[in-house]
């Protein structure tokens, strides 16, 4: 009975993030680096991605940044690069950019200790920036392309304003090797991000970033909220439930659809639609 017991504890025990993030760092650093741009990929880089970076240029000088080698648009053609082709570490970037064309950066002396640092102070917000700028003309691009839809994807757009997906996602734990988190007591997880999918293309409509990886799915109810318009249909898991929220919903013409807890108890007050390819009716 007590061998059982404690096989069972261990069978629920969950996975170590940090054990999974150790893994596919130490699997990215023994693939050989693998140019993977083509030369169309980088064509939509150069003609989307760099003027919104270049938008972004004022804003890098009034935070104080210097503008030398390692200006905003090298940072970006880097880590675009680097997330692209899975490079995994600085001296690979280093390397990288000294041997080769990056994007639309020409090959340039950098060495490994200047990009750390580069990397460990400047701002996140230029990058939300760019993403969020980018993010409409992504869609754009989508809607152009006039892929046909799954019958009740296509059903749904056709009756809403704007099909939605509300999720969440805590992000792998960071390896402390560079910059303050050398001193933690153990390796933090890198903090919490919300999106909002459009239900058509999987393109995000909206990213929410908190560092609190501890942070609830219930915390984002209010940014939620202020950004749906009247007339869309939401989409989320059983982490949002929250019958105050429900309520306001309603109130704002947004219809939505979740799954029910198991303990959840209700009573039908009308039969919207009951066809033979449903399991429950659909009821409100």
């Amino acid at each position: 009975m007590g061998y059982n017991s404690r096989m069972k504890k261990a069978d629920n025990k969950s996975k170590s993030t940090v054990r999974h993030t150790r893994a596919i760092q130490v699997d990215r650093q023994k693939r050989p680096l693998v140019d993977n741009l083509t030369d169309e990929v980088e064509a939509l880089f150069y003609s989307l991605v760099r003027p919104l970076t270049l938008s972004q240029c004022e804003l890098f000088r009034q935070m104080g940044l210097r503008e030398r080698t390692l200006t905003l648009p090298v940072m970006m053609a880097l880590l675009l690069s680097a997330v692209w082709r899975q490079i995994a570490a600085v001296n690979e970037l280093a390397r990288l950019i000294r041997d080769e064309a990056v994007l639309w950066e020409a090959p340039q002396k950098v060495s490994q200790q200047a990009l750390s640092d580069r990397f460990n102070t400047l701002p996140a917000i230029l990058f939300l920036n760019v993403l969020n700028l980018l993010l409409p003309l992504m869609q754009q691009r989508w809607q152009e392309r006039k892929r046909p839809l799954p019958p009740e994807i296509a059903w749904a757009q056709a009756r809403f304003s704007a099909c939605l997906i509300a999720d969440g996602s805590t992000l792998d734990a960071l390896i402390r090797k560079v910059g303050l988190l050398r001193d933690r007591a153990s390796h933090p997880l890198a903090g919490k991000m919300t999106a909002l999918l459009h239900l058509g293309s999987q393109l995000p409509d909206k990213i929410w970033f908190d560092t609190k990886a501890s942070s609830h799915d219930q915390s984002v109810w209010e940014a939620i909220l202020a950004h749906i318009q009247t007339g869309s249909l939401l989409l989320f898991d059983l982490g949002y439930t929250n019958f105050t929220r429900f309520g306001q919903l309603t109130e704002k013409g947004v219809t939505f659809i979740t799954r029910a807890k198991r303990n959840l108890k209700y009573e039908v007050a009308q039969v919207l639609v009951k066809t033979p390819s449903c399991a429950t009716p659909l009821s409100g």
